[in-house]
């Protein structure tokens, strides 16, 4: 899960691209509602950005979409990155400190205090439920972060009239 830079090339000039993105961009979400076309919130400078698809929200575990514009001879070529290795890794520690433990703790009350029983068999299963629903989170959560990157990328380099090299 490498956070390389996707380069987008497009014939757009660098001033047509600025505005193109300042025609599908708002400064802040509480603006959504009066610009109800706006694609993407951030900023935009004369050569980056840094936004954030307006589907996903301010409070979204979704990166945004950070990006340096260079001028060619013939094209503009798009230098986006979109760093999707810190928001997995915070999922990561998230769902292992906490479910992991979780689950190691009733495993040792299960044998501690059903130890013996008919029931033992019940609490080291309910306890690697545990574990394993933060394995399969985890799992998930890095499958959904890179299928998100992938769609957003090409859905940014369709709307700046431009394809991915």
């Amino acid at each position: 899960m490498e956070s390389k830079v996707i380069t987008i090339e497009t014939q757009l000039t660098p001033k047509e691209l600025i505005d193109k993105l300042h025609a599908l961009t708002i400064t802040d979400f509480a603006q959504l509602q009066n610009s109800p076309n706006a694609v993407y919130y951030g900023e935009i400078t004369s050569y980056s950005f840094n936004l954030m698809n307006v589907f996903y929200g301010p409070m979204s575990s979704f990166p945004p979409l950070h990006g340096d514009i260079e001028e060619g001879i013939n094209n503009t070529q798009v230098k986006v990155n979109m760093d999707i290795k810190e928001h997995y890794k915070v999922a990561k520690t998230m769902y292992y400190t906490t479910l992991v433990p979780i689950g190691l703790i009733v495993m040792l009350l299960s044998f501690l205090v059903l130890g013996g029983t008919e029931y033992q068999l019940h609490g080291f299963l309910f306890s690697c439920s545990f574990i394993a629903c933060a394995v399969l989170i985890v799992a998930l959560t890095k499958s959904s972060l890179i299928n998100t990157k992938k769609k957003e990328l090409k859905n940014f380099a369709t709307l700046i009239n431009g394809k991915i090299i």
